[in-house]
């Protein structure tokens, strides 16, 4: 995942995702147009063979066969790629979110792995699915014949996709671990980054172009634009209150911008951590150009009926101060109104249900700066209203980042290890 925040370390991203065509997937077999465009025998690592090829319409796929493989699959869904970049198969060699440390980690111990570009990139959770999901039939090709068992890996977008998969379909597959994801559903992350946004163009107007659902088509933070942004925050003699709006933001209920704490410094704020946060979810709100083309046009945000409240104070000396500033915002901000027909979209891709068959097992960091933390707490309500946390296992990493740190990778690693431990023993791990 190429990082598109310059000099932000983002990883694969936000996991939003909605699409104009409502129809449900269906069972999936190797497309005909399939076809093996490579075929590599690595002089060293744990893979006997490296497959790479192309499928219909237009998506890439990798299949890496280990020696002595162990009958199990692993299928690894991507984060987000930016809208406006080509598809294409990582550069080097294989790797998405850090993740090909995971892979040959696991590779060693016998597991196969699979993983497609999709046909297309942006927010399109659908054809992530969809073309996961087509996995399946390459695979058994290049393996001559089905896998013991299959399991699901998804990361940021990826999680959404792959949770849609193992709710969808599980008697196709035996797990699923789901890292840094969007998994409380993509209404809940637009909310969020929309949000934002609208706070901020209350509090500093006429730093960001466009607006919360009119963002120019492409668009996308330049260097440019985040000094913009990083000036406007900054206290300086001339403007000593600069950074209150941002204090603002991330002491709003609705925008909790993750920072570690005693992190936040005033002034001096645009050291912190608390400004990757705002710099990430502004960023990646520029994508709503691609989001509006997936739902018919109209505003997939809502906050027509949004009253702005106090969370937790960023600073508390400063509590009063924000709090009379978050007051002031329901009177100030602009109000947008999200069209049935949008929400429907933002419905089917995807809101979890969370009637869980097979064992899921989430991990996350505590202060993800782009998909925040609060989404494992919507999942575990959902999964607990459907009946099923018995198959839900959850687990937090007490860092700050987004999917590619190494502290969030080891967890994936152990994740998987005690998923596959848990398919073969029926025995839920400890916490």
């Amino acid at each position: 995942m190429r990082a598109l925040v310059p000099s932000l370390a983002l990883g694969a991203v936000v996991a939003l995702a909605a699409c104009t065509d409502s129809t449900p997937l269906g069972p999936l077999a190797a497309d005909a147009s399939a076809r093996t465009t490579s075929e590599v025998e690595p002089t060293s690592g744990p893979w006997t063979r490296v497959v790479s090829g192309e499928t219909g319409p237009g998506s890439l796929y990798q299949v890496y066969v280990p020696t002595g493989w162990n009958g199990d699959v692993i299928y690894f869904v991507h984060g987000i790629i930016p809208p406006t970049s080509p598809v294409e198969l990582p550069d080097s060699p294989g790797d998405w979110d850090g993740f090909a440390a995971v892979r040959d980690q696991l590779g060693a111990l016998g597991y196969a792995f699979a993983y497609s570009s999709f046909s297309e990139n942006g927010l399109a959770l659908k054809d992530a699915a969809q073309r996961t999901h087509q996995l399946r039939g390459l695979v058994a090709s290049e393996l001559k014949g089905q896998p013991e068992r299959s399991f699901l890996v998804g990361y940021s977008l990826g999680s959404a996709a792959a949770l849609h998969l193992a709710e969808q379909f599980p008697q196709q597959y035996d797990g699923a671990l789901l890292a840094c994801g969007m998994i409380g559903g993509t209404q809940l992350e637009l909310e969020y980054i929309g949000h934002v946004r609208a706070l901020f163009d209350h509090y500093y107007p006429g730093v960001m172009p466009g607006t919360v659902i009119d963002v120019p088509e492409g668009g996308a933070m330049t260097p440019a634009l985040q000094a913009q942004i990083v000036a406007a925050i900054t206290p300086t003699a001339a403007n000593p209150t600069a950074a209150l709006g941002l204090l603002a933001i991330a002491s709003t209920a609705q925008t909790p911008l993750a920072y570690v704490p005693g992190n936040v410094t005033v002034p001096g704020v645009s050291q912190t951590t608390l400004v990757t946060s705002l710099i990430a979810a502004l960023s990646y709100q520029l994508f709503t150009w691609d989001v509006v083309a997936r739902t018919h046009g109209h505003s997939p945000f809502d906050n027509s009926g949004t009253t702005y409240t106090m969370g937790t104070p960023v600073v508390p000396a400063l509590g009063s101060t924000l709090s009379a500033l978050i007051a002031g915002s329901n009177v100030g901000v602009e109000r947008y109104t999200s069209p049935p027909d949008a929400q429907n979209v933002l419905e089917r891709y995807f809101t979890p249900s969370g009637d869980l068959e097979i064992p899921v097992i989430t991990v996350h960091n505590r202060w993800d700066y782009l998909v925040p933390f609060f989404h494992e707490a919507a999942f575990q309500q959902t999964v607990a209203a459907a009946g099923a946390s018995d198959l839900l296992l959850q687990r937090a990493v007490t860092d700050y980042g987004h999917c590619s740190n190494p502290q969030l990778r080891a967890a994936v690693t152990q994740g998987l290890l005690d998923l596959v431990g848990w398919v073969d023993s029926g025995v839920k791990p400890a916490n």
